[in-house]
């Protein structure tokens, strides 16, 4: 698939007419639950799904690190009485204690500025403004794009939509798979320019959502070094990056990024994660950091100015008890995925046992760091699966959706959300953050495929 030629060249993103969001197909999966419909919800993982809970010993742990925090002098975050949350009251607009940790856990060695705010959309949201007025500022001329990995999260288009941002995917390059790299970066910038857009940043999100692989430090030095040449900003989405076996801070290896760029380059790199892939999507706290070398911090600066102007505009800050328990998973003994404890082994072996039922059925799948991964309705001669009345590969995301749910019952993303490209349509995302027995039933659904398709 990733050497497929609709894949292998760079495209803007292109809004499909009534394509579902992933929150309508996740209240596509509640509803049909509730008319007691049958359904499979491959829609969008929620790691509690694994049904299985944290580590026992971390809400004791919050409670210490809170006294902790409270000791060295955060005294915003002492317990109270007689209030409805246990928080004294204030205008309280960020936790430099907590973000101090959380910086530290994610690797930032050298100076950097940060913010924090309550969900991934948020952050997103005031990260793109950021990049806009850096834009601006260097007097570039509309219209904006972000370039994107081949395959990227389609929750990144009512985004820039809403700021009049387009979106353009990175091609495939061989031996990168569905990842970004920086031959795809250079080629997506040299596209951009032909067709009169500026690129005002690169988001390659590690571990992918929605393939699930990573990208290597290597691959990191040199998106970093490309951008920088180019003045373009490198904003790296770690948000699945916990959930990757190596633990985060290997997988989004900033403080080798750290050590290998030059401080011109290391300037131009930000990193976007969160917790809402940790916990559940209860706590959803999301972070924004920029490396700030001593002398290459303007960008730092310009990004993080606007972000923080749209936190004073929305009061987006994060909520007291959230930021203490980001706190709490980032210095929970043993580290994040200890603070996880049987919801983290759950998920490993949802995720296994995923690879196990593709392995078996001879189905394409990548799946890696992430709890999504993403497989090919495809037999082994390659021919799609999937296939309207007519006997016709179905031909769009639409058309798509509505054959899973209504022959199967599976609420599903198939890839024409997530890529432009023709052959996105023989793909389809799915969530390994399910139970076992759920893994089994979308087992059972692409093995009645395969035997549609053998006729």
């Amino acid at each position: 698939m990733a050497q497929s030629p609709g894949l292998r060249v760079p495209r803007f993103s292109v809004p499909v007419p009534g394509l579902p969001t992933l929150p309508d197909l996740k209240k596509m999966a509640r509803d049909r639950r509730a008319a007691g419909l049958p359904v499979i919800d491959q829609s969008a993982g929620d790691i509690d799904d694994v049904g299985q809970p944290l580590h026992p010993d971390l809400p004791a742990w919050i409670a210490e690190t809170r006294a902790r925090l409270v000791a060295g002098g955060a005294s915003e975050l002492r317990p109270t009485t007689g209030d409805a949350y246990g928080y004294p009251g204030n205008y309280q607009q960020q936790y430099p204690a907590v973000l101090a940790i959380l910086g530290q856990s994610w690797g930032i060695a050298g100076p950097a500025v940060a913010m924090h705010t309550v969900s991934g959309r948020a952050v997103l949201d005031c990260a793109f403004r950021g990049l806009i007025a850096r834009a601006q500022a260097r007097g570039l001329a509309q219209p904006y794009a972000i370039a994107l990995d081949p395959l990227a999260w389609s929750g990144y288009q009512p985004l820039a939509a809403d700021l009049g941002l387009e979106l353009v995917h990175l091609p495939a390059v061989a031996g990168h798979g569905l990842s970004a790299s920086a031959q795809g970066l250079v080629e997506t910038l040299e596209f951009a320019r032909d067709q009169g857009r500026a690129i005002i940043g690169a988001l390659p999100v590690v571990p992918s959502n929605p393939s699930g692989t990573g990208l290597s430090a290597d691959d990191l030095v040199a998106l970093a070094e490309t951008a920088a040449v180019s003045q373009i900003p490198l904003l790296i989405d770690g948000f699945y990056s916990p959930l990757d076996p190596r633990g985060h801070a290997a997988c989004v290896p900033m403080a080798e990024l750290h050590a290998r760029l030059a401080p011109e380059v290391l300037g131009h790199v930000g990193l976007v994660v969160g917790e809402t892939k940790v916990a559940s999507s209860q706590n959803k706290t999301a972070s924004l950091f920029w490396c700030a070398p001593t002398g290459h911090d303007a960008l730092a600066r310009a990004v993080l100015h606007q972000a923080n102007e749209r936190l004073k505009a929305t009061n987006l800050y994060p909520r007291p008890q959230e930021a203490v328990v980001a706190a709490a998973l980032h210095t929970f003994p043993g580290g994040v995925q200890a603070a996880m404890g049987p919801r983290y082994v759950a998920l490993d072996g949802a995720r296994q046992a995923m690879r196990n039922q593709c392995d078996r059925l001879g189905i394409p799948l990548s799946i890696g760091g992430s709890f999504y991964g993403t497989a090919a309705l495809v037999d082994g001669a390659g021919a799609p699966l999937l296939r309207g009345d007519d006997g016709q590969p179905l031909a769009d995301a639409r058309a798509v959706i509505a054959a899973l749910v209504s022959r199967y019952g599976l609420v599903g993303a198939p890839g024409g959300m997530f890529s432009p490209a023709p052959e996105a349509t023989l793909l389809v995302r799915l969530t390994a953050a399910v139970t076992l027995a759920d893994v089994d039933r979308v087992g059972a659904i692409l093995e009645a495929l395969l035997d549609q398709a053998r006729g």
